[in-house]
């Protein structure tokens, strides 16, 4: 991140409340972990396929679900 928008970042949470030094230490430990685990592929947004069975077992659990409620 630019120096420009860790200030943005460190008073925007000042202005709701949170002291300067905690933002700040909150900016660092987010910086930490983009570093470590932005690259990694758990982090990426779901496929198509991964969605399609997501989705679609949610909908099987409900249908589940509701039939066990009406037996």
């Amino acid at each position: 991140m630019t120096p420009h928008h860790d200030a943005d970042f460190v008073s925007a949470m000042a202005r709701n409340g949170t002291s300067p030094s905690v933002a700040a230490e909150i900016e660092r430990r987010i910086e930490i972990v983009n570093a470590a685990e932005g690259s990694d592929s758990s982090r990426l947004p779901l496929s198509v396929a991964e969605l399609t069975v997501y989705v679609g077992v949610s909908v099987a659990a409900c249908v589940i679900g509701i039939a066990v409620v009406a037996l």
